[in-house]
Formats: structure tokens, C-alpha cells, sequence
């Protein structure tokens, strides 16, 4: 079972009586936040040895969320509902109360997003709202290749087959009704466009002129080479870090803890209690195997290129989200269909 090491702080939400759970280090006062949204069937000890790293730097919060039906968050209702537009109204519930109270000044808020956590950030980023100032991606780009969905259904499988619901419920600290959510059409329920290669989201972030960093994996199914480049074309500072040997996603190791923390640029990164002989180590955590979000195991990373300099952020623009006129559907629905239409 995938349980984080760090406490579980609950944030209330506004409708009904559920209640998101959120991991958190550094002053909740700091003007810089870093947001942490886990994958499809994550939870927030996923971002265990990030938080880690960060703890006591100054200047610095950070913040990882169990998304509803997930770790210790609640469930929905009768563990059903589960949709992409619900997470979202509930991470935006949660960054304009809990991270914009009333009578503080907002914080520069920097949102990372692992495979679906990823896509759910350029949502976030797209309403000026959010104050979204910057992105880290991991392991997704600015589209899902519909050949990806295959690779992310293959992640799936344990010895050959796929798990029962309760056996991944079980294993991944997730509910039941979550698990069987992500397998309906109804779950991507939120507008989004799509060509003959796959769902596109990168019109999302017209506009937006913040930092964008993406850390791939030098074997990933998900994030290719041509996503890379792609990426690298609308946005031509982009910081990019790819981890050898690693599938989807990327492990939190030493190398990419420091690459996420070095491209804050924080004012005042130093330990709050350095030690005077010498500063340890950054802790290298295993990480533990996801479904549709699957490292591969000990990856070994490639040394950290050089960082480029970024502009001052800035707001991103409002924009109407134009929606397509293909249905909504989930990622094991698109699937389905594709499957479906390859018998034909």
C-alpha cells in the first residue's frame, strides 16, 4: 500500500462534508509555493522525496494532494462521480483558499504535474485566476498520443494480467469507485481538442508566459522525443531534464529533486539548519510501481544540463477553452473505443 511518510493535513471543502488530504513542508507563510498533483491512481507520497529535499529551505512551501478516492483525501459520495472536472474544481478550491486566504498577499505559485496531475496543471494555468506562475511536467507534454493509451494499458498489467479493482484499490491506497472511474468513458470530462495523433492540450496555455520545465524519461512511452521537441517549439526557454533508462513517470530521485528545486530560483535557498561539517545527502527514495504511472526500477539519470535563465513571470492571459465536439471520455474509454474500432 502506498501511504506517504509525512502527515496528513486536511483541508475542508466547501460543499458537502469532504475533505482533501495534503502533505506540507516549509513556512505557510513562504512567498513561493510549489504544488504537487500526483498521477491517475497516485497518491501524495509520490512526492515523498521532494518534500523532503525542500524541508527547510527557506522561502519555500511545498505541497503535495490526495486527490479525491485517493490516500487519506475522501471519497465522493457512494465512491462514485469520480471525473476530471471534479478534480479540478477541488484543486482550485484548495489554492484559492488555502493558498490565497483573505488579507495575505498572494504567493508565487508554482503548480508540478505527474502524467495526469500534468495535464490538470494546464487547466489550472489556463484561468488567470489560479495565479498560476509557473509548471514542471513530469512525463507529459502538451498532448496524449492515442498510441500512448496503449503503453498506459500495458502499464496495468502484473504478471501478465490485469489486477482485479480491489487488488489495485488495495495495493495503490485508492478506492474501489476511483478504479473503476478511471476505466469509464465519462471520466475526462473536461474540453479538450484532438487530431488523428491524439488529445491535445497545448492551446490551453496561450498565452501563458510563465516558466515551463518538463523532466521525461529516456524510455518513456508517453512523453517521446517528438512530445519533447514539440513542447520545446512553443516554448523555446523551456528547462528540460531527461532521466535515462527511466519509463513513465519520473522517479523523484536525487537528480531530479535538485533539478525542480534549482529552477525555482528562490532568493534565499539555503538549509534552515545547515550542518556545520558538512550538508547530507539528498535522500534517493524507491518508488513505488503505479498503474498508467510506471517507472522502471533504479533508473540511472543522466547529469543535469545546464539551467537557462527565465524572464520574471507573469500572469497567464485568460482564454476561452474552446471545446471540441468529440465526446468525453476517459483514458481506458478511448481504449475501448480504439480497440473497438480496429475490429471493424
Amino acid at each position: 500500500m502506498t501511504v506517504s511518510q509525512f502527515p496528513a493535513l486536511q483541508f475542508p471543502l466547501s460543499k458537502g462534508s469532504r475533505h482533501l488530504a495534503y502533505s506540507s513542508v516549509g513556512d505557510v507563510n513562504s512567498p513561493h509555493v510549489l504544488l504537487c498533483l500526483p498521477g491517475l491512481l497516485e497518491t501524495r507520497a509520490t512526492f515523498d522525496p521532494l518534500l523532503q529535499a525542500a524541508d527547510g529551505l527557506q522561502g519555500l512551501r511545498v505541497i503535495s494532494v490526495d486527490l479525491c478516492g485517493r490516500g487519506d483525501s475522501s471519497c465522493l459520495p457512494g465512491d462514485k462521480g469520480y471525473t476530471m472536472q471534479v478534480y479540478l474544481e477541488d484543486i482550485e478550491h484548495f489554492i484559492r483558499h488555502e493558498l490565497m486566504p483573505d488579507g495575505k498577499p498572494v504567493p508565487h505559485i508554482d503548480v508540478l504535474g505527474t502524467s495526469m496531475g500534468g495535464i490538470l496543471a494546464m487547466y489550472l494555468a489556463h484561468d488567470a485566476h489560479n495565479h498560476v506562475s509557473g509548471l514542471f511536467f513530469n512525463d507529459i507534454g502538451l498532448d496524449l498520443p492515442w498510441m500512448s493509451i496503449y503503453g498506459l494499458y500495458d502499464g496495468m498489467k502484473q504478471a501478465g494480467r490485469l489486477p482485479t479493482p480491489e487488488e489495485m484499490a488495495e495495493q495503490f491506497n485508492v478506492s474501489i469507485g476511483a478504479v473503476l472511474a478511471v476505466q469509464s468513458p465519462s471520466h475526462f470530462d473536461l474540453p479538450y481538442r484532438k487530431d488523428w495523433k491524439g488529445m491535445k492540450f497545448g492551446h490551453l496555455l496561450n498565452g501563458f508566459k510563465g516558466p515551463v520545465r518538463l523532466m521525461h524519461g529516456g524510455n518513456s512511452g508517453v512523453c517521446t522525443p517528438q512530445q519533447v521537441k514539440a513542447l520545446q517549439r512553443e516554448f523555446a526557454k523551456a528547462q528540460v531534464l531527461e532521466v535515462a533508462d527511466a519509463a513513465h513517470p519520473v522517479p523523484f530521485n536525487a537528480v531530479v529533486n535538485q533539478f525542480v528545486l534549482q529552477a525555482l530560483h528562490l532568493p534565499a535557498a539555503t538549509p534552515a539548519k545547515p550542518d556545520p561539517v558538512h550538508q547530507a545527502p539528498v535522500q534517493q527514495a524507491l518508488q513505488t510501481t503505479m498503474p498508467f504511472d510506471t517507472p522502471v526500477a533504479a533508473p540511472q539519470p543522466k547529469a543535469m544540463p545546464e539551467l537557462l535563465a527565465e524572464p520574471e513571470p507573469v500572469q497567464p492571459a485568460a482564454a476561452t477553452v474552446q471545446e471540441g465536439t468529440e465526446p468525453r471520455v476517459g483514458l481506458l474509454g478511448l481504449l475501448k473505443q480504439l480497440l473497438g474500432a480496429t475490429k471493424k
